[in-house]
């Protein structure tokens, strides 16, 4: 087996000891290291020496090295069961929690799931809400509020509001009634709405509110405060007397 002398080893030493009788014996200690081999042995040396009877070389065959291990086998209490060498590997039953991490992740991958498809039909919904168009008739009502909480005769835009007040009427009645009521004039106006029967609508309390906007309108009246109340108070009536069924228990109803 190959052996080498390792770096940083001591010089090798060597002492003699009497035996008695005319005898002696010369002990070597030098160090080896084994890179080779589990079963490590010593090689065949050759030795030169010098005795009473002059120089010589001396050869000491080589031998196998037996160890002997200071680690005890677990449980032994004697030297002669410890450790002699490699021994196979033996199977070692190591606790895992690897299905614990595998349910786990299971269950979070489940929950971000059905998450997910929530967070989905959520989003679905909205985008139903924001993309529906509301009911003409609802529109108009919300506009009637919108225009009675801004109150622009109060700024001196009672005329404004006023031209408005007929736009959000002539708008839903044309809707209601399918026909294009914002572009024509108010004698052409009234003339659609005798040719088309409304239940519930006050034909002649419309015309005259369409007079008085004219006024407002044409001759540049600048209406009171009052004179604009009711107006949204007359628009507001008409349509939730004249809005279809559908629309009876609606929000704005």
């Amino acid at each position: 087996a190959p052996l080498a002398v390792p770096p940083g080893a001591p010089q090798p030493k060597s002492r003699r000891e009497e035996l008695g009788s005319g005898k002696a014996r010369t002990v070597f200690e030098l160090t080896l290291a084994d890179y080779g081999t589990l079963e490590p042995r010593l090689p065949d040396l050759l030795l030169e020496v010098s005795g009473a009877d002059g120089p010589r070389q001396l050869q000491v065959r080589g031998r196998p090295l037996k160890f002997r291990s200071l680690v005890q086998e677990e449980g032994q209490g004697s030297a002669e069961r410890a450790h002699h060498g490699s021994k196979p590997p033996v199977p070692v039953m190591v606790r895992s929690f690897l299905w614990v991490w595998l349910l786990g992740g299971l269950a979070v991958a489940v929950a971000l799931f059905f998450w997910r498809k929530r967070l989905a039909r959520l989003w679905r919904g909205r985008e139903g809400d924001t993309t529906s168009e509301p009911f003409f008739d609802d529109l108009a009502l919300e506009r009637l509020w919108a225009l009675r909480t801004e109150a622009p005769w109060t700024r001196g835009r009672g005329r404004g509001a006023i031209f408005e007040l007929s736009e959000i009427v002539r708008a839903y009645l044309g809707a209601r009634l399918q026909f294009n009521a914002l572009d024509l004039t108010s004698e052409e106006f009234v003339a659609e709405l005798h040719r088309r029967r409304l239940i519930g609508l006050d034909l002649a309390a419309l015309i005259e509110e369409v007079r008085w906007e004219d006024l407002v309108k044409f001759a540049k009246l600048e209406p009171t405060a009052e004179e604009c109340l009711g107006g949204i108070d007359i628009a507001e009536s008409l349509i939730r007397h004249t809005r279809p069924l559908r629309a009876i228990a609606g929000k704005a109803a």
